[in-house]
């Protein structure tokens, strides 16, 4: 559907920034590895889907982001009128309607990587408000909290670890309307691979809603003042903020109320403008989510109450215990894109959030939880991220720059400590969508973020993703030492591992440096190598489990006399 498209065509039409951010001192050690690719992943064939997990599998990541699409799931979407069925029993939903996720999950499952499910828009229609001025953001328009409560229930009780789903083979239904959003849509497979049978794995890690501050997802962003006072008030955070409330409900009740929870899932930029499909800044959100001005204090009077926020001081006392999933969240997540920029380019815009300026994140969640008493915050989990590479599309960085960047952004990410999660959007580049947005020649309606080309041939980066390197600083005084730092991404999984820090020689062959282990944790390396002349350094890897030798991408030194 259209509106799936939106944000990401929004947030690739304005994203433009960044914020120098200094290595922070302790490493996250623990911090995992994430990916999306929905069209790979739940938009394809059973032997397609477990080809995509083969490829995750071998780059070392541990955990899948996948969205549930609401309307995908329910019966009769297209409808203003309910059918009658019991929405918390995932047996009551239509035939198949849950095959999709039933396979990705059990293949999943069987490569030992872990599944977050973001449960998102677009909603059935008959789930949503009847006042929507437009048809086409009808699916997005005042989603009924009280059938997404039913629905998360759903989603949990039939991902619990106990719900005796069958195996077998999976007889992938014709898609639907919403495989629109995979312009590669694959053809029925006439041999679907057999699956596993008894109860379906447990999913134990949820996200509500895909960036609520963006119409493509979330409608209205603004709505007509209700004092009848000029101008606009936001609509978008109160109508997330009882989403959360119902997202946690439900899952409390499917027997998820101790899983990871997470909130927030903003896009990092906004609009100056307001109304009803114009994106909300994400701290402006974050604040007006949590009930604040832009001061950082409660709000108060008719701004409070045309936000439906407390109004007084005992009503801010009781603000905690009336919205539980907001504050007993694990996390916050957002996607701090780039797509364009260096990940050192500092935002110009306040209350934008980029890989760059993420401690301004979480002084803003600490600085919010402060107020109600709640003096922590809440850790980072960064759930969407990436560059658009050119070619294709002609907007993109090129693809030496994709490499840089994403070790670069890894690197930032990996000495905050705040910072759980960082999550590479697409493993395979979207396919243009011709006749939208012209000037990018229907890139500018997808994202050409991924690891590999829309063939499946592999980008660059796949290899310096799968073997990451970073030195803050590639200048020395010849013999002196540089610092190197490295992920070798499938350690995670397969333990400490050497690597050899190598040094391009004049007639082209690599000399070793240096041999070093990765960390016990996450297969991280920080070292110092000495340089005695210039060139270039690369790292080098034995993959164990093919015994290939991987490469990272080379960065150039100066030795200067």
């Amino acid at each position: 559907m259209r509106s799936l498209v939106r944000p990401r065509l929004l947030a690739a039409l304005t994203l433009t920034f960044a914020a120098a951010l200094p290595a922070a001192a302790p490493a996250a050690v623990t911090q995992e590895s994430m990916l999306q690719d929905d069209n790979s992943l739940i938009f394809n064939t059973p032997s397609g889907t477990a080809k995509t997990l083969d490829a995750i599998a071998e780059l070392g990541i541990d955990r899948i982001r996948v969205s549930i699409f609401w309307a995908t799931v329910a019966p009769k979407s297209t409808s203003q009128e309910r059918p009658a069925f019991n929405a918390t029993n995932p047996a009551a939903y239509p035939n198949g309607s849950w095959d999709r996720y039933d396979q990705v999950v059990r293949l999943a499952k069987a490569r030992g990587i872990a599944i977050n499910f973001n449960i998102t828009s677009p909603a059935p229609l008959w789930a949503t408000g009847d006042d929507s001025p437009r048809e086409d953001i009808t699916n997005t328009w005042k989603p009924d909290t009280s059938e997404f409560a039913d629905f998360v229930q759903a989603v949990g009780t039939r991902y619990s670890g106990t719900y005796g789903a069958p195996g077998g083979s999976f007889p992938n239904p014709a898609p639907p309307p919403l495989c629109e959003l995979a312009s590669n849509c694959p053809a029925p497979e006439p041999q679907p691979p057999v699956l596993e049978d008894g109860p379906l794995p447990r999913v134990d890690y949820y996200t509500i809603w895909n960036e609520p501050n963006q119409p493509g997802w979330l409608t209205p962003q603004w709505e007509a003042r209700p004092d009848g006072q000029p101008g606009f008030v936001e609509a978008a955070p109160r109508i997330y903020r009882g989403l959360v409330d119902a997202a946690y409900r439900g899952l409390a009740a499917s027997g998820h109320g101790q899983d990871t929870f997470l909130v927030g899932e903003t896009a990092p930029k906004g609009l100056n403008v307001q109304g009803t499909t114009r994106a909300i800044k994400p701290l402006r959100f974050l604040r007006q989510v949590y009930c604040l001005d832009d001061a950082m204090q409660p709000l108060r009077g008719a701004e409070a109450a045309a936000r439906d926020c407390p109004q007084d001081d005992a009503g801010t006392a009781a603000f905690a215990d009336a919205h539980p999933g907001l504050f007993a969240a694990t996390g916050y997540a957002h996607h701090p894109y780039e797509l364009s920029a260096s990940p050192y380019k500092r935002p110009t815009d306040p209350d934008y959030v980029t890989i760059a300026n993420l401690p301004k994140l979480t002084l803003a969640l600490r600085n919010t939880f402060k107020v109600y008493g709640r003096p922590n915050g809440l850790p980072l989990y960064l759930t969407e991220f990436g560059w658009n590479t050119n070619p294709p599309n002609p907007l993109g960085v090129s693809l030496s720059q994709q490499a840089a960047y994403l070790n670069q952004s890894q690197y930032i990410a990996q000495n905050n400590p705040s910072v759980r999660v960082i999550t590479q959007f697409l493993l395979r580049d979207d396919a243009p969508r011709p006749g939208r947005n012209g000037v990018t020649v229907g890139y500018g309606a997808t994202f050409q973020t991924g690891l590999q080309y829309l063939n499946g041939k592999r980008k660059p980066s796949f290899q310096a993703y799968q073997l990451s390197l970073h030195m803050p600083s590639a200048t020395v005084k010849r013999g002196g030492t540089l610092l190197v730092w490295g992920l070798v991404r499938p350690a995670s999984k397969l333990g400490r591992q050497q690597v050899s820090i190598q040094q391009r020689r004049a007639n082209g062959s690599y000399k070793t440096l240096r041999r070093v282990k990765t960390n016990p944790g996450r297969g991280i390396l920080s070292t110092r190598v000495k340089v005695t002349t210039s060139g270039r350094l690369r790292l080098a890897w034995r993959d164990p489990r093919n015994k290939v030798v991987v490469h990272s991408r080379t960065i150039p030194v100066i030795a200067k006399r």
